[in-house]
């Protein structure tokens, strides 16, 4: 993946840059904030590795927003910016989607990850989403099997679920590790081990 450095907000004093590579690079992190620090004109510094969040406090009238993407060009060796309106091209913007999950996922996500904080709230912490909804398929199968008085094969889609999930469960560090195929400007897939400049693989 490209490395891009993306304008959030700016007003006069206060400019928000968003990283999201930082999450994987602790220790530029730490590193920008210390540079970011040292240069006249900016007082306050705060980088958030974990989302990418660069927030810095400074003078407008001794660093504009310029000057101060300049500074983080050189302390990060990064030379994309992104502004507000702007995109990454389409194969980066792909790339960036495969690695933190497309907007859909992440919703879907955030919003499952608020409901199970709510149950762990209300249970005082005995019982997250995933235990109940075992909890809940196991009593269904019960019931089901009570009700029939004899326990029937599972539908094909069902068995292909669980196939599907047994694999992407056991075979984790497999999936992470093969690069994904993701065409480019001449409309060809890169060669294996091979992609854009900056790409992970």
């Amino acid at each position: 993946m490209e490395k891009s450095i993306h304008v959030i907000h700016t007003s006069p004093g206060r400019t928000r840059l968003r990283l999201p590579w930082l999450r994987r690079a602790g220790k530029v992190a730490t590193s920008l904030a210390d540079d970011l620090l040292l240069v006249e004109g900016i007082s306050e510094v705060q980088v958030r590795p974990f989302t990418g969040s660069v927030l810095c406090m400074h003078d407008p009238e001794e660093i504009d927003v310029e000057r101060l993407l300049e500074e983080v060009r050189r302390s990060t060796g990064v030379d994309t910016v992104v502004r507000p309106g702007e995109e990454l091209p389409d194969g980066d913007a792909l790339l960036r989607s495969l690695e933190e999950g497309s907007g859909v996922a992440r919703a879907a996500s955030s919003f499952i990850k608020g409901l199970n904080v709510d149950l762990l709230r209300a249970t005082e912490g005995h019982v997250d989403l995933g235990a109940l909804t075992a909890l809940g398929f196991a009593a269904a199968g019960v019931m089901n099997v009570a009700v029939k008085g004899k326990i029937e094969a599972p539908p094909w889609f069902s068995l292909g679920w669980w196939a599907f999930r047994t694999f992407a469960t056991m075979e984790e560090s497999a999936i992470r590790s093969t690069p994904a195929q993701v065409r480019h400007d001449n409309g060809d897939a890169p060669p294996h081990g091979k992609g854009p400049p900056g790409a992970s693989h």
